[in-house]
């Protein structure tokens, strides 16, 4: 069984939990012998952080990086449209004619696929071009494999071209497995009646420390002992009510204030730590964000905050995490690490799929929307966190059971839908 994993940047943390737990599901549910080839947006620069897995570079940006303006462009999207058909049809030397070795190498691992699964996360979403996303998805299917999507949080899709090109995509896939209700009801509003669309939870869910969890439930933090608090932040760029500069300027300062407070009323010891930092081939550090918020600290709170601004996989994170009573969490899949090893998460949403998630733990009412997030209103709900941490400790921590069983069950949807697959293709 070959399976390939596409659309997916591990060189993000997030992803890379992602694509663990998506491999560990995958490998459960058709077998241990499978193998996985990676499509990952930076090439094979994550072998540098996960050499036991085979990654290969995007084969819309392989192609595009060869593509040039006006005619010459034309020309050469038309020398790939045939290298692709002959590779379709099975000519011999049609294909060393047209296309490159890495093309003709990328195309026949897709034509000999057993299944293509795009990764799960939140890149469908009209915030981010999906150029790359369609051509894939169209060349997985021109090419008659059969397509999977993997916990996702998805839309809304409001462009016309990014409608039309995505429903029939949808329509076709053999499954689509999705994060929240929120994806459902948009890919309801584009008209998709694909009979395989399932409400699961996030692969990365399937990493959880299950002795872990069963302990955190009834954690007691010791009287006299100082608070851990980890605090995850990101850079925004996406404000619907005020320009980015004075929300993440408004942001920025609610952290300080937070962070100011946590350390006079609880004593806290503070480390600003996230799962998107210490790696130099990636677009952003949450580590430079985390700094800015620091510097702006008055010098009392800041003798007790730090920031870790290292790499950590995924695995090394979840258990650093172990060790802290709270974390505040912008970034989802810290949020997720957390909760799977015990340790309580208050968030901070970004897009819906923070919300979403806490709605699937019931625990909604802790969310802090960054759209109107302040000082005030972060110290309050941090308050009022800790004071019921007693009691919710039990109901959020056989929440996050739930997801772990859900997450590790989400492999035999795909194999039935595989299956059911494989039997009409053989009628």
């Amino acid at each position: 069984m070959k399976i390939l994993i596409t659309n997916i940047v591990t060189l993000n943390a997030g992803d890379a939990a992602i694509l663990h737990a998506m491999i560990d599901v995958l490998r459960a549910a058709f077998g241990h012998d499978t193998e996985f080839i990676v499509y990952d947006k930076h090439g094979d620069v994550p072998n540098r952080y996960y050499p036991e897995i085979v990654f290969r570079k995007l084969l819309y940006l392989t192609h595009e990086s060869t593509a040039k303006h006006g005619l010459f462009r034309r020309l050469d999207q038309l020398r790939f449209r045939t290298g692709l058909w002959s590779i379709k049809q099975g000519i011999p030397l049609l294909p060393h004619i047209f296309l490159n070795s890495i093309e003709r190498r990328d195309l026949l691992e897709y034509k000999t696929a057993d299944l293509i699964v795009s990764s799960g996360g939140t890149y469908l979403v009209e915030n981010y071009s999906m150029a790359a996303r369609v051509f894939d998805y169209q060349l997985s299917l021109y090419l008659n494999r059969p397509l999977v999507f993997f916990t996702q949080s998805l839309g809304p899709f409001s462009n016309p071209e990014n409608r039309a090109a995505l429903r029939p995509i949808f329509e076709e896939s053999v499954a689509i497995l999705l994060r929240d209700e929120q994806s459902r009801r948009n890919l309801n509003e584009l008209g998709v009646q694909n009979k395989n669309v399932h409400v699961v939870a996030d692969a990365a869910f399937a990493l959880s420390d299950l002795e872990a969890l069963e302990s955190a439930k009834s954690r007691v933090v010791k009287s006299g002992k100082r608070l851990r608090v980890a605090i995850s932040v990101r850079e925004w760029k996406h404000f619907k009510t005020v320009e980015p500069a004075q929300g993440m300027n408004r942001y920025y300062e609610a952290l300080r204030a937070l962070s100011d407070h946590l350390v006079e009323k609880y004593g806290a010891e503070i480390t600003f730590l996230s799962t998107c930092q210490g790696m130099t081939e990636y677009w952003t550090d949450d580590s430079r964000e985390a700094q800015k918020i620091v510097e702006g600290l008055s010098p009392d709170t800041r003798k007790s905050v730090s920031v870790d601004a290292a790499f950590h996989s995924p695995a090394v994170l979840a258990r650093m995490l172990k060790d802290y009573d709270l974390v505040i969490a912008t970034r989802m899949h810290m949020a997720i690490l957390a909760l799977s090893v015990g340790t309580p998460v208050l968030p901070i949403a970004y897009e819906f799929k923070m919300r979403e998630l806490f709605e699937r733990l019931e625990q909604e009412r802790w969310v802090q929307d960054i759209e109107a997030i302040s000082g005030d209103a972060l110290i309050d709900a941090v308050d009022r966190f800790l004071e019921a941490l007693p009691e919710i400790r039990e109901p959020m921590f056989t929440a996050v059971q739930k997801e772990y069983e859900n997450a590790t069950a989400s492999g035999q949807l795909v194999r039935q839908a595989f299956e059911e697959w494989r039997q009409t293709r053989n009628k």
